[in-house]
């Protein structure tokens, strides 16, 4: 079997993971590929890992680092080390094929070509994982509490203002309870054990992600368009409409820091995995 002591010492320059039209350069920066959208590849299927393996530039060529417990074959065979892509190699994730190819079609620079999965569809994709939940259980709230309220007391005032508290418990309370178990098994996955102050950090995170546009949308914004929207249409329809107004407005803002903190996130696991790489590759495991 090859490995990292038996492949040759040669550079690879413009080598490219591909997937049927889809390309991404592995020999300009680390690159992760697993289930969860903030991944450069994103591959989706029951035996893809969260984040399955990384792809790093080393002198000798792009390795190929397996972080999963299912594990990834290259031609075949399972690794059992750090491994060197050369190309023609076929990387198989969680039975998803990977090619090794050399650049292929127009030139591009870096990370241009294989970042379309991410940013067109794979974008909205992650946003609709990341908000979705909590938005079907927060809008389901919010209409029922404000056509209740208002036919319980008359007051669109009332209705608007109870509909947004109900809708706020139940949306961050969904998001939290998801960051959490998440945080959970991200500290599990590397043998950490995780309690009540691990949580802090959880409401830090929201507390960044939502706090500047919260701040103006339950105050303000949420409850007058709430209320517009039963008072101008009426009934669940105007409950609808009014939320949906409110989100348009709310989501500009949250996006921006959302993506902001991936950033971020991206940056500081890019170095991680420069540490950890070049430690692996000083001394590598026995096959």
């Amino acid at each position: 079997m090859r490995d990292i002591l038996s492949h040759p010492m040669t550079k690879s320059p413009s080598l490219f993971l591909t997937r049927g039209p889809l390309q991404w350069a592995i020999d300009h920066r680390p690159v992760s590929i697993g289930r969860q959208p903030e991944c450069d590849i994103t591959l989706s299927g029951e035996k893809v890992s969260r984040v399955h393996a990384y792809v790093v530039p080393t002198p000798s060529g792009p390795l190929l680092v397996d972080r999963s417990r299912v594990g990834t074959r290259v031609n075949g065979e399972p690794i059992q080390a750090p491994w060197v892509l050369a190309e023609g190699d076929i990387v198989d994730i969680g039975g998803l094929v990977l090619r090794v190819e050399r650049r292929r079609g127009r030139s591009s620079t870096a990370f241009e070509a294989g970042k379309v999965e991410h940013h067109g569809f794979g974008k909205l994709r992650s946003w609709i994982r990341r908000y979705g939940p909590s938005e079907v259980l927060g809008t389901v709230v919010a209409v029922g509490a404000a056509v209740a309220v208002e036919q319980a007391t008359h007051s669109t005032v009332v209705a608007a203002y109870v509909s947004t508290i109900a809708e706020t418990i139940v949306f961050y309370g969904v998001i939290f309870l998801r960051e959490s178990i998440r945080a959970a098994h991200r500290a599990g996955a590397v043998g950490k054990p995780y309690g009540s102050r691990d949580l802090l950090p959880v409401l830090r995170n929201m507390v960044m992600e939502f706090g500047i546009a919260e701040s103006l949308d339950v105050v303000l914004l949420r409850p007058l368009l709430m209320g517009l929207g039963l008072r101008l249409i009426g009934g669940t329809l105007g409950a609808l409409v009014g939320k949906v107004m409110a989100d348009l407005a709310f989501y500009g803002p949250v996006l921006t820091v959302y993506e902001w903190q991936l950033a971020r996130r991206a940056a500081a696991e890019q170095v991680d995995r420069r540490r950890i790489t070049t430690a692996t590759y000083a001394v590598p495991p026995e096959c």
